[in-house]
């Protein structure tokens, strides 16, 4: 018998990671994205992550069973991994997430990326920053270390995760959460900036969103309350240039395609100076509009 070397227990990591990985390869479309899932599961399963998981030979039959179970649950239902694992990574941040919020998606960081070059540029009069419909908290926690933020969501809900969010980044001093419905609650001609990720899905396009989205993210995050992106975005623009300093700046998300009317819609109420940005894909994702 040699002694110093023993065969490791269970099945081989990398064997693991394939056939979880196959069974996650019609949800998620290619391999390479199956692959990441399956590491994503596999790591939450095993109590360890990714770094950690690529450094273990083998997995033993439990951890085997426990992310099994997790790939069954997101290739049959399209349950968002994000919610199985119950963290989703943000820029620097790894926030807590789970069904009663939006999942962050990477494009929303350009809005953060916006805000920070003016920021840094000093292109923002004094005031603080107003974190319109913040979910998971995730935009007002990428901007606090520059302005304190006033975050406020109609979920209350959505404000649990996000205080928990908020604690945890030991924030609770530069993030002030409010259950408010839009901006209306705020002093006029106050603010430096508002950041905003609001719902833009026109209410007949949920149908044909994917199952992980549709069947499993909240839709008060995804869908209009006002009706329709337009009266949405035209309440969001109306609300904003009352909040705002002279010279702030209101920073949000949109649909494809909705940059154009959008910016037409800022420039008749009230905003001077226009820029659209577009995200990684190309894809014209944020609106920054100046107020006059």
């Amino acid at each position: 018998m040699t002694r110093g070397r023993r065969t490791p227990p269970g099945a081989p990591t990398d064997d693991v990671l394939r056939r979880l990985a196959e069974r996650l390869l019609p949800r998620a479309g290619d391999f390479a994205t199956a692959r990441l899932e399956a590491e994503l599961l596999l790591a939450h399963a095993l109590g360890t992550t990714r770094a950690g998981l690529l450094l273990r030979p083998a997995v033993d039959g439990p951890g085997q069973d426990a992310a099994a179970a997790l790939a069954e649950r997101r290739a049959r239902d399209g349950e968002p991994v994000a919610y199985l694992i119950g963290r989703r990574g943000f820029r620097e941040l790894e926030l807590a997430v789970d069904s009663r919020v939006l999942v962050p998606r990477p494009e929303t960081e350009l809005v953060v990326d916006v805000f920070l070059e003016l920021h840094d540029a000093g292109s923002l009069p004094p005031g603080a920053v107003a974190d319109r419909g913040t979910g998971s908290g995730n935009l007002a926690l990428s901007v606090c270390d520059r302005r304190g933020v006033l975050a406020s969501d109609l979920s209350v809900d959505a404000l649990a995760v996000a205080a928990a969010n908020v604690r945890a980044a030991g924030a609770e001093e530069r993030v002030l959460l409010v259950a408010a419905d839009g901006l209306a609650h705020l002093r006029p001609r106050a603010l430096a900036a508002v950041l905003a990720n609001p719902p833009y899905v026109e209410p007949a396009e949920h149908a044909r969103l994917p199952d992980d989205v549709r069947l499993h993210e909240p839709r008060l995050a995804l869908v209009p309350g006002e009706g329709s992106a337009q009266a949405m975005f035209a309440r969001l623009l109306r609300e904003a240039h009352a909040a705002l300093a002279p010279g702030g700046w209101l920073i949000t998300e949109v649909g494809a395609g909705q940059a154009p009317w959008v910016a037409s819609l800022a420039s008749v109420s009230g905003f001077g100076w226009l820029a659209v940005h577009p995200d990684l894909a190309g894809v014209e994702r944020v609106v920054a509009a100046r107020r006059t």
